[in-house]
């Protein structure tokens, strides 16, 4: 007889772990909820999924807290979520200045498209024309830059969540293609020109430039074009 550790490998250990801790727990009355912190580091890929698709599963009778600093686990979470019909709440943990542990919003790329543009025109648009109006370019140059930097980002995921039909994702591992491959056909060349036109513009504010020949920063007036440009183009797609 051995021990256990100088059998199993150290992702077989936390799986048999996770497993004997799950079937104890689960099987007692109270519904307490459960805290994981990052619970598939050192699986592979076959245990990670298994292990992400049980945790789920438990969401549907009691509260699951997960802790990670890994995006493939949050677009993980996110897809076998929405097959048990629940819809996580994503709180984003930061440090500030004045300490750690401050929740803040949840990162772009975590986002739905459609939800971070409308933040994008609703909310931060507004603040960039008032920084503009009222402080000068001085402060409106670096906050129109920060603008120009996340809707390249949101361009990005309505490519993959809209044209492409959430078929593939960045830090998402599986393909999806039940009920979703007729969407492709929907694609014209119209819209690959049109997000190739604004991924080209929107690069250039990404990086340094000769001094020569500067790129001026968009007005606000042509970045809400841009924005609720993009909005009705996903608006009409969606109807076609």
């Amino acid at each position: 007889h051995y021990p256990l550790n100088e059998i199993l490998s150290e992702g077989e250990n936390k799986i048999v772990s996770i497993a004997a801790f799950l079937a104890d727990v689960t099987g007692k009355g109270f519904l307490a909820p459960f805290v994981f912190d990052d619970p598939i580091s050192s699986l592979d890929q076959r245990y990670e999924e298994a292990v992400v698709q049980r945790l789920c599963s438990i969401a549907n009778k009691r509260q699951v807290v997960v802790f990670t600093h890994r995006i493939s686990l949050l677009c993980m979470i996110q897809d076998y979520a929405k097959k048990e019909s629940i819809e996580p709440e994503i709180v984003c943990i930061r440090e500030e200045p004045w300490g750690t542990g401050e929740p803040g919003d949840t990162p772009l790329i975590a986002k739905r498209p459609d939800k971070a543009l409308n933040s994008l025109i609703n909310d931060r648009l507004s603040k960039a024309e008032k920084l503009l109006n009222e402080r000068g370019r001085e402060e409106y140059e670096p906050y129109a830059k920060a603008l120009c930097s996340d809707f390249r980002i949101i361009l990005e995921r309505m490519i993959e969540y809209e044209l492409l039909a959430d078929v593939v994702q960045r830090y998402r591992r599986s393909v999806n293609t039940l009920g979703k491959i007729g969407n492709l056909a929907k694609i014209s060349d119209k819209d690959c020109k049109y997000f190739d036109d604004l991924m080209t513009k929107y690069s250039r504010y990404e990086h340094s430039q000769p001094l020569e020949a500067p790129v001026i920063l968009p007005e606000p007036t042509e970045l809400r074009s841009d924005f609720e440009g993009l909005k009705e183009w996903q608006q009409e797609f969606r109807k076609r």
